[in-house]
């Protein structure tokens, strides 16, 4: 399936705190079906409980072993210049609590929000709709 029909019958699809898809995403697994599908990408699966903390998934953010694998994108002056498929941590202040994927072209993020379900934002969307602080990464083997 082309990539953008792919993308488009993903947007509108519903959050769910554990949802791996296909028809319920959490931000994870959204983010892990991309890399997957997009990106030839394997990642492991993570259990969230049904009663997660915002602190609980930050913590697992900070501390999960796969955050080794991955480095972050600098950006120089604000220029976003991460490749396609990289993760983007997003944060209210400092500490990272949803996940999303970069998609260089479209110059947008792609993620699953726990209001409004599976959408792509430009980063200024994002930003707007209070996640602050935008990190992006890069899997380690592309440093």
């Amino acid at each position: 399936m082309e990539r953008a029909a792919y993308l488009s019958a993903l947007i509108g699809r519903p959050w769910a705190v554990d949802g791996t898809g296909p028809d319920r995403f959490s931000c994870y697994g959204l983010f892990r079906l991309l890399q997957a599908d997009l990106w030839s990408r394997p990642l492991p699966d993570v259990h969230v409980p049904a009663d997660a903390s915002r602190r609980w998934i930050m913590e697992m953010i900070a501390r999960h072993g796969e955050r080794q694998r991955w480095g972050e994108v600098e950006m120089p002056h604000g220029i976003i210049t991460a490749a396609d498929g990289a993760a983007v941590l997003m944060a209210r202040l400092d500490r990272s609590a949803h996940i999303g994927a970069w998609l260089a072209g479209e110059g947008r993020i792609i993620h699953a929000d726990d209001r409004i379900g599976v959408v792509v934002e430009t980063p200024a969307e994002i930003r707007a709709r209070g996640w602050g602080r935008l990190r992006f990464y890069h899997p380690a083997s592309q440093d």
